[in-house]
């Protein structure tokens, strides 16, 4: 992949004088285990993945041990719940009632293995479940919110206990994909990416929103063609409720406020430019950021101040059989 060095004229003329929205007074988890995704780059979705478990320094890896015959998608996300006590797996495959392969279906379970759930929610009206992508849990756990396909694409929320209850909170006016990416640490708003496809442009174009928990107060914060249009993607918010931060298509890390305001790239560090970006989080703590990286030959997953500077890796490889995806940054459940 020929990596590119320039920033777009988009982002910099967005880089107006921010506006500072109120901190939400929730207060920061102290920072626990990542998770990761790790397995073969297949980008037909063909190959099987693993998940991980891992101290931010990569000591102490753990296999969560699904049970025999799961198989999980190389572009699936793992995600720790908000207590830190369980995990959400975004993309398990399931055979249909015919025993054809393969539905992404969400999964459920406890970092030891244990009590792992598959979920198997229904169709809602102008929607279909049978390929959705679930990566955002409720601040009390009990919902998940996830991308249905079908008709009436859109953003619906589920029950996290058995994929029940639907409920739509968009509907994508492009035919095409709204991906939940994360909660506002109050719990009144949920940031996520709004994928398009222009006619005169065959790639898919995508821009980050944001909008109410009920569903109103839709709002459009990044420029569509900004943000990453890729399986790759992510938007997250910051512990404080300040900021959200995503990547842009050449692989640079930018923040944005929630309303819009203070777009700002990240300039990271890692000792040289020619790197490649992606899929940025939080520590609970608000001091790190965590996110993956095409660097020096191969890839892997790194951390660094907020401002970019500090970078450490904490896993990489040149074997892309060995491919790291979907880092997520949990909480402390001992602290709680």
């Amino acid at each position: 992949m020929k990596l590119q060095l320039k920033v777009t004229a988009v982002l910099l003329a967005a880089l107006a004088a921010p506006l500072h929205p109120a901190a939400q007074q929730i207060a920061s988890g102290a920072n626990g285990s990542i998770t990761f995704t790790q397995g073969v780059l297949d980008f037909n979705g063909g190959a099987p993945a693993n998940i991980f478990t891992a101290n931010s320094d990569e000591s102490n890896v753990q296999l969560v041990q699904l049970p025999e015959g799961t198989r999980v998608e190389i572009f699936s996300g793992s995600v720790w719940s908000p207590d830190g006590t369980k995990l959400l797996i975004s993309h398990t495959l399931r055979l249909d009632d015919t025993g054809q392969c393969c539905f992404f279906q969400p999964a459920t379970v406890n970092p030891d293995g244990s009590n792992f759930n598959q979920l198997v929610p229904p169709n809602p009206p102008g929607a279909s479940s049978s390929g959705i992508d679930c990566g955002v849990w409720s601040h009390d756990g009990r919902r998940i919110l996830c991308a249905f396909f079908g008709d009436q694409p859109g953003l619906f929320s589920i029950r996290a206990s058995d994929g029940g209850d639907p409920v739509r909170l968009t509907t994508n006016p492009y035919n095409n994909q709204d991906l939940p990416t994360d909660i506002s640490p109050d719990g009144k708003q949920f940031v996520f990416l709004r994928y398009r496809q222009v006619n005169t442009d065959p790639t898919q174009q995508v821009a980050v929103f944001v909008e109410n928990m009920d569903g109103t107060g839709l709002k459009q914060l990044t420029p569509y063609g900004l943000a990453r249009a890729h399986e790759f993607a992510s938007a997250q918010w910051s512990p404080d409720g300040l900021k959200i931060i995503s990547e842009n298509h050449f692989g640079r890390l930018f923040i944005v406020h929630p309303d819009g305001s203070g777009l700002t790239p990240i300039h990271l560090q890692p000792g040289t430019g020619n790197y490649f970006a992606f899929q940025p989080h939080w520590s609970p703590d608000s001091s790190r950021i965590l996110f993956c990286m095409y660097i020096n030959g191969g890839e892997g997953i790194y951390s660094a101040n907020p401002d970019g500077s500090d970078v450490v890796q904490v896993t990489f490889t040149t074997d892309f059989n060995n491919f790291y995806n979907g880092a997520d940054w949990g909480r402390d459940p001992a602290a709680q």
